[in-house]
């Protein structure tokens, strides 16, 4: 039987590493072709990005090999997490590895909750590679093709794969990363702006590809958006480019190379994600549901759905439940804990208003959501409240480790979207307009030393935060940044960088296999139906969640063409997300369910 799985990144590894673990039940050879032009990691994940660039999820958490927790029957063929592999393989990999060194004294530091480079991450899976290379049986073949994938095209006995050559196979696995996307009229404007007088605009990107060496010294650079290429355009223009920080007590300090140029920030919010709490949780541990239980879900499903509010509100009381949870023992001892948790648990609002609390140890959403400075030295102090806030850690802060609890959480979340419990009018209006972009903001932030660093950032006067409402111009042959609250500050740069990556969005995704696929009907996106027989396209990629086959313009699948990951985002929720061993991860149940199709087990 022959295979192709196009995209070599962690997803593609997750399904080579199934099919090698279920051939020994089946009578059948395997040849798998992987293809990526990139290579083993593909472009998010080579190892030769810049080293300053680090992940945000603790070493301990990420894995790519299957457990005994996925909640499938399959065979268990265990594997080292990241962190397991760099204590114990990775010396010796390395090694014998070509450029191997850069990466021996990150090994040797890596403690399990240390945030690893996105470089060594890279350097792991390409262990992982070479690793199924030693497991798989002799009549498992596979091998890599750094070529592009153009189209795929199906006939009567199975799929002809069209890169540089074509190869004819029985299944495929598409795993596609983030692509470019056509621009957008206003990206238009500003690239034609640019152009005409002599500036640089850099559309959404991947932060660790673009050439920053014609920004100059001291020059003015105005960055978009303040999520994690945010961070990682900072640390480019900052540590590499020389600079470093030293400690001050919880503070650190920034030391110019000179090399730095003049930054501007903002995003329509205008705070930064916030801290990744410091880790104390190990790889299996999450809370339990005490408000978003499978019962919960299953009433809201007998009743037809559940609204937007409803189903935040729900989250709220979980993230509640932990924060005083915590925070009574700590500040409160002669309150009865398990007296306020059963009553919590009862009459959320009713015990709330009865606790005698300070004021400023209440839970405040609307400050949470909406913080409030007045000024950088403001936003400096603000950044260092959450630095502190998350040193604290994951299972000891109050509100850190109440904002982990969305994490902890993302399961059924994700169900309350896979079963269809928000109308369409409430996935488009509460869902991806509101829910998503508040989630990433309280959950998906850097690590802490991120947080730390760009308040040193701010005190130094190498970063300058807009406040709220950032809005850019082409005035007077300048990008011109300013802010709808502060209308009377203004900067200008001759150089505009959209902090962000391209969104998933296929209709206009640059990459040619997913235009070959819309236009010869082999792939569709996902729609919603709005009330006034509105409709909405979302620029997911359409497939059947059950086993993630590819469904066509008429909703219909055609055999064993699989596809999954980021190009489905719209339609599945948070597929950027790296698996985490020991708590039936939703990448190792996908690559388990995907593996099983392709061999008709």
């Amino acid at each position: 039987m022959k295979i192709a799985l196009i995209g070599a990144g962690p997803r593609g590894l997750l399904v080579l590493e199934r099919l090698i673990a279920w051939q020994p039940t089946i009578d059948r050879d395997l040849t798998i072709t992987l293809y990526d032009p990139e290579g083993i990691g593909g472009r998010v994940w080579t190892s030769t990005q810049p080293r300053e660039l680090i992940m945000n999820t603790a070493a301990q958490h990420i894995t790519l090999f299957y457990d005994r927790t996925v909640a499938a029957p399959a065979p268990f063929t265990p594997g080292p997490s990241l962190a397991e592999w760099a204590a114990g393989p990775a010396r010796d990999y390395l090694a014998n590895l070509p450029g191997g060194a850069t990466f021996a004294d990150e090994v040797a530091a890596l403690t399990p909750n240390d945030y690893p480079t996105r470089g060594l991450y890279g350097v792991y899976q390409d262990w992982v590679y070479a690793e199924l290379g030693r497991r798989a049986a002799g009549n498992v073949h596979f091998h890599l093709v750094q070529q592009m994938v153009t189209a795929v095209t199906p006939d009567s006995t199975g799929f002809t794969v069209h890169a540089a050559n074509t190869t004819h196979v029985d299944a495929v696995v598409m795993a596609l990363g983030n692509s470019e996307n056509s621009l957008t009229r206003e990206q238009q404007e500003l690239t034609t702006y640019a152009a005409q007088h002599d500036l640089f605009y850099l559309p959404p990107n991947l932060p660790a590809e673009p050439d920053l060496a014609m920004i100059a010294p001291g020059a003015g650079v105005i960055l978009r958006g303040l999520g994690l290429s945010f961070f990682d355009f900072v640390s480019r223009l900052t540590e590499g480019r020389g600079g470093h920080f030293s400690a001050d007590g919880d503070r650190l300090v920034y030391h110019p190379s000179g090399r730095e140029p003049n930054i501007v920030a903002g995003s329509r919010r205008g705070f930064p994600y916030r801290a990744k709490a410091r880790n104390e949780k190990a790889p299996a541990e999450q809370i339990t549901p005490r408000f978003l239980t499978p019962a919960r879900l299953a009433d809201w499903q007998a009743a037809g759905g559940v609204s937007g509010a409803d189903f935040w509100a729900t989250l709220q009381r979980e993230v509640e439940f932990t924060y005083y949870s915590l925070l009574l023992p700590q500040a409160y001892p002669k309150l009865a804990l398990a007296k306020f948790q059963l009553a919590f648990m009862r009459h959320p609002d009713e015990t709330l208003k009865a606790l005698p609390l300070a004021p400023s140890d209440r839970l405040d959403w609307s400050a949470l959501l909406h913080p409030a400075v007045a000024d950088a030295g403001a936003m400096a102090a603000y950044l260092d409240g959450d630095a502190t806030d998350a040193a604290l850690g994951s299972k000891t802060g109050p509100l850190t480790a109440a904002l982990e609890v969305l994490r902890d959480l993302r399961d059924p979340i994700r169900q309350v979207v896979a079963m269809g419990l928000l109308s369409d009018d409430e996935y488009l209006d509460f869902f991806l307009r509101e829910f998503v972009g508040t989630n990433d903001y309280l959950s998906i932030g850097p690590p802490l030393l991120r947080i730390r660093q760009l308040a040193a950032l701010l005190r130094a006067g190498v970063v300058t935060l807009l406040a709220p409402g950032m809005r850019v111009t082409g005035t007077a042959g300048y990008f011109v940044a300013s802010a709808a609250s502060a209308p009377t500050v203004s900067y200008r740069a001759a150089t505009l960088i959209e902090a962000r990556v391209p969104a998933a969005n296929a209709p206009t995704a640059a990459n040619p296999l997913l235009q070959q696929l819309q236009h010869d009907g082999l792939a569709t996106t996902f729609e919603l139906q709005l009330a006034g027989e509105r409709r909405f396209a979302s620029g997911a990629i359409l497939v059947d969640r059950t086993d993630s086959r590819l469904l066509d313009r008429s909703r219909q699948s055609h055999g064993k063409l699989f596809f999954w990951g980021v190009p489905t985002e719209g339609f599945n929720w948070l597929t950027t997300a790296s698996p985490r061993p020991y708590v039936n991860d939703i990448s190792l149940r996908q690559a388990n369910a995907i593996a099983r199709a392709v061999l008709d087990i």
